[in-house]
């Protein structure tokens, strides 16, 4: 049976949970599913990428305030919701949409939702820190990309949450060269002749910036051709405190022509980024799965990720270079053997064959137990109320 499936994001920028969202809505429709991929869209541009589904776009206001934005958002996507045409099933790829969830059930206009929980962050605010907790603890149905995660929910909140797990995109991350690559460095002023050391996520704390500068100081007066890139950021929460710490590092280093901090990188850029670069560098101390080392794998690159879950969960020791993200020692060691002409070498074989291990489709799939049991609830989905709202069509 075809379902119809709202898939609801927190944003449009290219974030973990947003991508996974974007992903699962493609795979679904592939699978013969009406999916619609539903976000507050502030700028009015529409999602990172075009979508292969149908998307609704939430207008939302620019909120600076944390606590505030959280709010204003979850209000926005209700408030639109209400007036949406009725799906047999909305699923929440984040606390934001799944608290918009959980106010139509309390309105009785929703028998239930589906949550995905790709990982849990730390919030000062106690407010925030409780609309995180009611967005998991509210779902009917959950979901989640890890065996890490998967332990944590059951021990903290006592729900089993079925693991999910990632895929990557095969057509758009290949170690086959296109025409694009070839202007790249130009675009992000980068030199032709530099081995470019890739971080993907922004400067964050949990991406663990500081522990990566200081690794790359001490490769850097190895290998003077070194050049690091920074990517992406795109973030609903304010990391300027934790930029100014990485900021005044780079400066005190003396390497700041040897450090490129992109800020969002264009979609369409991304396969050429990771092509061009001669390893991933991912040393994150807090991830629901790591979407980005899949991608690089796939373009035949080494990466280096931590020796702990999730990693350790889908990739084999051979499959990756391993780090201990307390530890910058062991990044440099795993960044000097990821350098070395044996690991490229390797990589351009061994990454692509561990990447086709990872599938959207079968990602898909496994979600479709729990869409059938939350289809066959009463009232479920949103009741139509009316013509579709001008501010989704």
């Amino acid at each position: 049976m075809s379902l119809s499936i709202g898939i609801l994001t927190h944003s449009t920028n290219p974030r973990g949970g947003v991508v996974h969202g974007m992903a699962l809505a493609e795979a679904l429709c592939d699978a013969g599913h009406d999916a619609t991929l539903i976000a507050p869209d502030v700028t009015g541009a529409g999602f990172f990428r075009k979508p292969r589904c149908a998307t609704h776009y939430i207008p939302a206001a620019q909120v600076p305030d944390l606590p505030a934005l959280v709010e204003c958002r979850i209000g926005e996507i209700a408030n639109a919701l209400r007036h949406t045409a009725s799906f047999d099933v909305l699923h929440a790829q984040d606390p934001i949409s799944a608290n918009a969830l959980a106010q139509l059930v309390r309105e009785g206009r929703l028998g239930g939702f589906a949550r995905t929980v790709h990982h849990l962050d730390c919030f000062a605010d106690p407010g925030v820190a409780a609309r995180q907790i009611q967005g998991l603890t509210t779902a009917t149905e959950l979901f989640t990309v890890s065996q890490l995660w998967q332990g944590r929910i059951l021990n903290d909140y006592g729900r089993h949450a079925p693991v999910v797990g990632n895929g990557v995109d095969l057509a758009r991350f290949s170690p086959e060269p296109e025409l694009r690559d070839h202007a790249l460095r130009a675009r992000y002023t980068l030199a032709q002749n530099a081995r470019l050391v890739l971080s993907v996520g922004g400067v964050e704390r949990r991406k663990n910036t500081l522990g990566l500068l200081d690794a790359f100081e001490v490769l850097h007066r190895e290998h003077p051709d070194l050049h690091l890139v920074i990517a992406g950021g795109a973030s609903l929460l304010d990391h300027s405190g934790y930029r100014h710490l990485c900021d005044e590092r780079i400066r005190q280093s003396g390497l700041a022509a040897a450090i490129t901090i992109t800020g969002t990188v264009a979609d369409e850029d991304m396969p050429a980024l990771y092509r061009q670069s001669s390893v991933l560098a991912y040393p994150s101390q807090t991830e629901g799965f790591g979407l980005c080392p899949l991608e690089a794998l796939a373009c035949g690159m080494p990466v280096v990720v931590p020796s702990v879950p999730p990693f350790t969960e889908h990739l084999q020791s051979y499959e990756a270079l391993w780090c201990q993200p307390d530890y910058p020692e062991t990044l440099v060691c795993a960044l000097r053997h990821a350098l070395s002409a044996q690991s490229q070498t390797r990589f351009e074989i061994s990454g692509p064959a561990t990447a086709r291990r990872f599938d959207w489709h079968s990602v898909a799939s496994r979600h479709l137990p729990a869409y059938r049991r939350l289809a066959a609830l009463p009232h479920a989905g949103v009741p139509a109320s009316g013509a579709l709202s001008p501010c989704l069509k």
